[in-house]
């Protein structure tokens, strides 16, 4: 039986930057199931509500966030208060009288203004607030009163405002928070733009190929200087992200994390937000029966849960419940770490290999349960995504297709960190170049189309 749950007694040590803790996992058994999947406690309780007294909100760093709520979360009484108080512009809060979104100079405009947020910090766009205006009858920043926009039917409103950006946006500006607010009996519409993680998106509207940044006093077209310090950027979050995904498998297989983990043969992958070096604190107290139910163990039909100096992991063990066989690791920083040893079995020729046929499918469907996880959590695309072997020299591909002299000439494969840009994008089409490494590396020519 391959990835059985089973009541683990062992010791986890968890690591962070400064300090080594060990852990004893008590065996806790509530005689009670969610599906097939035994619940059993982590011991050091203390540890959990420790953390989860440091959360505030986890997304807040990524903006999308006004008076310390989400754009989408902002009520009548909020825009009230902006008002009363003057709150003044800034790089993440701007006004605007009217919203006009029919002539293509109109959409260029409100383009330009959806994109430099995004490329500064995030913030929200407010539409149908009066500005005070200076002697020179300019605007000041300063909200004077609210005076509505005409909102006739909101859901296509925000269809429209969704499509206007998604066909003039590259790489497409998405995640946004779009909300219709009654305010003293007048419709306000906020918009939440978060910030963005990734390459910086450039505006195409017929032609137009600009990159706006944000200031406290609006909107700017960014020179080439600027323009390569923001992909300059992007550059080195992907170094960071790269250089904790090879420290962090390190010391898996070094066997620092959990002395008692199956090592003989190592596969990972890793999800990891572009902008998880900003993150807060996840908080997994409000969502453990989900994380339970959701994180899946590759190759398991069944696990057990646990809190931890890191986050939260969901593992399974071996058939005599001694050794961790796989396990699934959410980082209080929203990075997703899966892990398995039974990857690879006994063929019929009696070597070790991986089943070809399923590899793709597997592992697409563990990456959309681990984005659907990270989605429920709030933690906000980009993402880069890839996946790694390890120990698997001699190893080969047991398929239908004929696998001789089809084994690992390699001990270790790491694969290139492939950027996902949003929760809707197709993960296998974007994936797809490194299962055709994965196979060219076994003397094929490319991976068999997933169906």
């Amino acid at each position: 039986m391959r990835g059985s749950a089973g009541n683990l007694t062992s010791v986890l040590r968890c690591n962070t930057a400064n300090s080594s803790l060990t852990f004893g996992v008590k065996k806790e058994n509530m005689n009670n199931r969610i599906g097939s999947v035994q619940v059993w406690k982590w011991s050091a309780s203390e540890t959990r509500t420790t953390h989860s007294q440091t959360v505030s909100n986890n997304l807040k760093t990524h903006q999308m966030y006004l008076l310390g709520k989400r754009a989408d979360k902002i009520e009548d009484f909020d825009i009230n208060r902006l008002v009363d108080n003057q709150v003044p512009e800034s790089k993440n809060l701007d006004y605007k009288k009217e919203l006009h979104l029919s002539r293509d100079k109109d959409k260029k405009e409100f383009l330009f203004d959806i994109s430099a947020m995004y490329n500064t910090d995030g913030g929200c766009i407010i539409y149908g607030i009066e500005e005070i205006k200076d002697e020179k009858n300019q605007n000041t920043g300063k909200p004077a009163a609210v005076t509505g926009i005409t909102i006739d039917n909101i859901d296509k409103l925000t269809q429209q405002i969704e499509d206007i950006i998604k066909g003039s946006t590259e790489p497409n500006i998405t995640q946004l928070a779009i909300k219709k607010i009654i305010v003293n009996e007048k419709s306000v519409l906020i918009i939440g733009i978060p910030k963005g993680l990734g390459l910086p998106a450039m505006i195409t509207f017929s032609g137009t190929n600009k990159f706006y940044k944000r200031r406290n006093s609006g909107k700017y077209s960014v020179d080439v200087y600027e323009l390569n310090q923001m992909f300059m950027q992007n550059h080195v979050l992907r170094e960071k992200a790269n250089q904790f995904r090879n420290d962090r498998i390190k010391r898996v297989i070094n066997q620092e994390n959990i002395p008692n983990l199956d090592i003989e043969t190592s596969f990972f992958i890793h999800i990891i937000p572009v902008g998880f070096l900003d993150y807060q604190i996840l908080d997994f107290s409000t969502a453990e029966n989900d994380l339970q139910l959701n994180m899946r163990p590759l190759y398991s039909s069944g696990w057990d849960r646990m809190y931890n100096i890191d986050g939260f992991a969901t593992f399974s063990t071996s058939p005599d419940r001694k050794m961790v066989s796989s396990y699934n690791q959410i980082f209080r920083n929203g990075i997703y770490e899966l892990y398995t040893s039974e990857l690879f079995y006994e063929t019929r020729q009696g070597v070790k290999g991986f089943n070809g046929n399923s590899f793709i499918s597997e592992t697409l469907k563990v990456i959309s349960e681990g984005l659907f996880v990270l989605n429920q959590m709030q933690v906000t695309p980009p993402f880069l995504i890839s996946f790694s072997f390890h120990n698997v020299k001699d190893k080969v591909i047991d398929s239908s297709r004929s696998f001789y002299n089809r084994e690992f000439k390699q001990n270790q494969i790491i694969f290139p960190l492939i950027q996902i840009p949003s929760y809707e994008s197709d993960i296998y089409k974007l994936l797809k170049p490194n299962y055709d490494i994965l196979w060219q590396s076994l003397g094929f020519a490319k991976s068999p189309e997933n169906k």
